[in-house]
C-alpha cells in the first residue's frame, strides 16, 4: 500500500491566507478579539475576581464580561468599556502599532 502524506492544518491556513487578502483580514480581526478575550479572562482569573465582581468594580454588566471573555464579536465593547475593564483590574489601556511583517 502507497502511504498518503498529509498536510498540516497550519500549512493549509498559510496557503490560504497569502491567496485571500479578504480572509486574512477577518482572521486577523478574530485573532485580535480572541487576545483581548483571553487577556480580559486571564487578568481577571489572576486577581481572584468573578466576573459579576468585575463588572461591578468597571460599571458594567456580567453578561458583558462573559462575552468579553468568549471572544464574541457580535456585540463588540468599546474603548472605553475595555479600558474601564482593565483599569477595574489594575490594568492601564495602551495602543502599540507596529507594521506588519512581510512574507519574504
Amino acid at each position: 500500500m502507497k502511504k498518503v502524506k498529509g498536510i498540516a492544518l497550519e500549512t493549509i491556513i498559510a496557503r490560504q491566507l497569502k491567496k485571500d487578502n479578504a480572509l486574512k483580514i477577518q482572521f486577523d480581526e478574530r485573532r485580535f478579539y480572541l487576545q483581548i478575550a483571553h487577556l480580559i479572562s486571564d487578568l481577571r482569573a489572576r486577581s481572584g475576581l468573578s466576573q459579576t465582581e468585575l463588572a461591578k468594580s468597571a460599571g458594567v454588566k456580567q453578561p458583558l464580561i462573559a462575552r468579553l471573555e468568549k471572544g464574541d464579536q457580535r456585540r463588540v465593547p468599546t474603548f472605553d468599556t475595555i479600558y474601564r475593564i482593565l483599569k477595574s483590574l489594575g490594568y492601564q489601556l495602551a495602543i502599540n502599532i507596529v507594521p506588519e511583517k512581510k512574507a519574504v
